[in-house]
């Protein structure tokens, strides 16, 4: 198997990654005002962010087009906020020191994000069996994101260099 197609599983930093994106991203993003301003963190000034036709570069950019679409999700009442379901993470190498991660999954009202899915287990977060919640009738979208990860510039350390969203409204 070369190096670019195999699994993030075979990778010591596979794990922490997987963790990052399924747990850490989508927790501030689906969290309260007072952590998300560590959002801007995962970005540097070379990471571009696309969305709905538009690429936004650079963290201040990249934060302030997250932030805009976190407010639309969010609403004015919190029984209606629009949160993460996150039913499937893919990962594999991205070339020497990069890896990918493409995440998809549900749009729900709720009040908390969830993961579920095959494989896919975070630790503290509910699942879907321990809430019993029906997905399809809460589903008011879809998505599906990507994310190119880069070695940093601290040891051990990743940042997101691209990232692609789609949303799409059931």
């Amino acid at each position: 198997m070369s190096h670019a197609k195999r699994s993030i599983a075979s990778c010591p930093k596979g794990e922490a990654l997987k963790s990052m994106v399924s747990i850490h991203y989508y927790l501030l993003f689906n969290g309260s005002d007072e952590i998300w301003y560590h959002m801007k963190t995962f970005y540097m000034e070379e990471s571009t962010f696309s969305f709905s036709g538009k690429v936004y570069v650079g963290q201040n950019d990249i934060f302030d087009s997250l932030s805009n679409i976190r407010r639309k999700l969010k609403g004015d009442r919190p029984q209606e906020k629009i949160v993460h379901v996150v039913e499937k993470l893919h990962c594999h190498a991205d070339g020497e020191t990069g890896i990918a991660i493409r995440v998809s999954g549900s749009l729900i009202v709720g009040n908390q994000f969830l993961v579920c899915g095959d494989g896919v287990k975070a630790e503290g977060i509910p699942t879907l069996d321990e809430l019993s919640i029906g997905i399809p009738s809460k589903r008011v979208g879809q998505f599906r994101e990507q994310f190119t990860m880069q070695l940093g510039n601290l040891m051990s350390s990743y940042y997101i260099s691209n990232q692609d969203l789609y949303m799409i409204q059931s």
